[in-house]
Formats: C-alpha cells, structure tokens, sequence
C-alpha cells in the first residue's frame, strides 16, 4: 500500500514538474507519430536489406502425361527437377554493400529530417519562453501604474490634480491593460502551439524555461557540419561505383538442376548445369553506363548541396553574429537607463520638476528597450536553430 502511494505521489510530482526540453524529447520518442514512423520506417529498411541476405530458393518442376501405347493398357509418365541459381565470385557480398549502402544512406535521410523537426520545436520552446518573459515584465510595469493610478486617484479626491491628468492616466492604464491581454493571448497561442507540436494536451503544463540555449556560438569546429548530408551522399557514390564494378561480369550466375524422369520404358536420372552468357546481351552494358552517370550525377549534386549549405550557413552566422550584438548594445542601453536616466527621473517626479504622464513616457522608454531586447532574443534563437538545421547537428559547442 505504501508502495502504491508512493508511485502515485511520484508519478503526479512528476506530472505537474514544470516541462523542460530534455522531457519534450523524452516524450517524442516515446509517442510522437514522427519519431514512431521513423522508426518503423527504420526497421522496414532494414529487414528489406535483411531479405537480400537470403540465397536464392530452390524451384521445383513437376509435369506428367498419360500415354496410351498401342495394345497397351493407358500407362502415366512423369519427370521432376529440383534447380537453384548460384551467383558466381563475389556477387552476393557486392549486392548486399549496395543494399546496405542505401539503407544507410536513407536511414541518415531519416536522421536529418529528425534533426530539423526537433530544432524546430526547441526554436518554439525558446520563444515561448521569451514570450513568458516579455508578458511577466509587462504586467509588473502595468502592475507598477496601477499603484501609481491609485494614488493619483487619492491625489484627485483631495483637489490635488485636476479631472484631465486623472482621464489622461484612465486612458493609459485601460490602453496598458489591453496591451496586457494581448501580450497573454500571444504567451497562450505560442504554448499551445508547442503542445500541439509535440502532441501534448495539457495546455495548463507550465515551461521550465530553466534551460534556454547559452548564447554562444564557436563556429571554429567545422569538421562536423553538413556531416549528415556528405556521409549520406557518399554512401550513394560508392553504391554506384560498386554497381559499376557488379555490372562488369561476363559470367554472372550459374543454375544446377537435378531431375528425375519416369517414362513407360525406363526411368532415368538428370543432371544440369546453366550459365547465362551475359556479354552476348547489351543489358548489363547499359546498367553499367547508367551506374557510371549516376556516380557522376551524385558527385556534382554533393557539390551543389556544399555550396548551397555553405552559403546559408554564412548567411545565418552573420545574422546570429548581428542579432547578439544588438542583444549586447540594448542591454547595454537598459543597464544605462536604470543607472543613470531612472534615478534622475524618480528625483524629478518626487520634486514636482516633472509631471506624471512625462514620467510615465520616459519609463514606457525603458520598457520599449526591454521589449526590443527580448525580440532580439527571439531573432537570436529563430536564427540559432535554423543554422544548427542547415549544419545539420544537434548543437554547436
């Protein structure tokens, strides 16, 4: 009973525990119909390679006749033939390197696509978060006003400002608190939207957000990148190239028969050897010449996919590397303002040097840059796993 209670009290901490990436992950791989099918395609792939392993099967021949000699009562003859086809040299090892080629060539394919449906996701993580940020430092400025709007409205009982600063500061919290709404209807749709994306229906499931991406970013490493597409592509070349060398047999297999034939008269035994003479068809000439453009057509589309990848990846390391200087000069700027503009304001306002709407617009600054500074963040991360699709690895370290 303890143990029960225990696993329950276990199960339900582990249940309403904020969701953290590593759990989203988690949850694909169990559940996910992509990561499933995958999977399934995976093991089809596999057990159809596993099939070529198989040796050719044994064909039987049966026939029979009635004969009907003159004078002679009706009499049956029959023969039987038991053959196989044996593929000469090393045919059978070459086929299966094909086979296992291509199987693991789409199963990279596989990887890849994988590999950008979780970037993707981390990418909605990443923003939903920033998204929670930006509506929590908004509804502590709103949260702020409506202390300040309580004391001016006190201020307006005791004659102290007039009608119009009070319908002036009406109008600017109802304008915050619509600002507020939208802000938490934007945070809902993005964590719905994540949800749907990895197939939870908990929309109440709260993000730990605990473990955002380090902004950081070494591209000095570059053995890695584009390794899924380069090694999926040359497992294709040296496919072709193999096929090249199995269609250049004059000899390519040979079958052996034994049989057993029972005639009226006798019954006898066979014994039957079949070679296929291939030089004397042009078919496996022409495989051949299909297999040497083929290897040639792979070599020219890996360059292709090089110098497209390469290219985005240059283009999306200078946006990254703009994108974290703008984070650098905007925090910069609200570190500034909090140090030196904020004191200076709050000095002005206690003293009456400036009025209460002028306060507010010099603080709706402060947010503003607060809010320029988290879109930047969600440009960063957008950017961020977008390349680490294109380089085509999990992470850059």
């Amino acid at each position: 009973m303890k143990s029960f209670l225990f696993l329950s009290l276990f199960i339900s901490i582990a249940i309403a525990s904020p969701l953290t990436l590593k759990k989203i992950e988690e949850v694909l791989q169990s559940n996910h119909p992509l990561y499933l099918s995958i999977k399934e395609q995976n093991l089809a792939n596999k057990a159809k390679m596993r099939s070529q392993y198989a040796s050719n099967p044994l064909v039987l021949f049966v026939d029979g006749a009635q004969a009907n000699p003159d004078g002679s009562d009706k009499e049956f003859e029959y023969n039987t033939q038991i053959s196989k086809t044996f593929l000469l040299g090393n045919q059978r090892s070459q086929s299966l390197d094909i086979a296992n080629l291509n199987f693991q060539a789409e199963s990279l394919e596989l990887e890849k696509k994988l590999l950008s449906f979780f970037n993707s996701i981390k990418a909605n993580y990443h923003k939903s978060c920033l998204m929670q940020e930006q509506r929590a430092i908004f509804e502590q400025s709103y949260n702020e006003f409506k202390k300040l709007y309580a004391k001016k409205l006190k201020a307006y009982d005791y004659n102290e400002i007039s009608k119009k600063e009070l319908l002036q500061l009406e109008i600017e919290k109802a304008d915050l608190k619509q600002k507020l709404e939208n802000f938490k209807a934007k945070e809902s749709i993005l964590k719905q939207t994540l949800f749907d994306a990895v197939n939870l229906s908990n929309d109440k499931k709260e993000l730990s957000c605990k473990d955002l991406h380090p902004m950081v970013f070494n591209q000095n490493d570059s053995t890695k990148i584009f390794s899924l597409s380069t090694e999926a592509i040359d497992k294709q070349i040296l496919g072709a190239k193999k096929s090249v060398n199995l269609y250049s047999r004059n000899f390519e297999s040979i079958d052996l028969s034994v049989g057993f034939d029972k005639e009226i008269d006798m019954k006898r035994y066979r014994v039957g050897i079949s070679l296929p003479l291939s030089f004397s068809s042009k078919s496996d000439k022409y495989k051949k010449i299909s297999a040497l453009h083929q290897q040639e057509a792979l070599k020219l589309q890996k360059q292709h996919i090089l110098i497209e990848k390469n290219r985005r990846f240059k283009q999306l390391t200078s946006k990254l590397e703009n994108e974290k200087n703008l984070i650098i000069m905007t925090s910069e700027n609200i570190q500034s303002f909090k140090t030196n503009l904020l004191p200076l304001l709050e000095k002005s306002y206690q003293f009456g040097e400036i009025s209460v709407v002028e306060y507010l617009l010099n603080k709706q600054k402060l947010w503003q840059l607060q809010e320029r500074l988290i879109e930047h963040k969600k440009t960063y991360y957008t950017t961020l796993f977008e390349l680490y699709t294109v380089a085509e690895i999990k992470e850059i370290e």
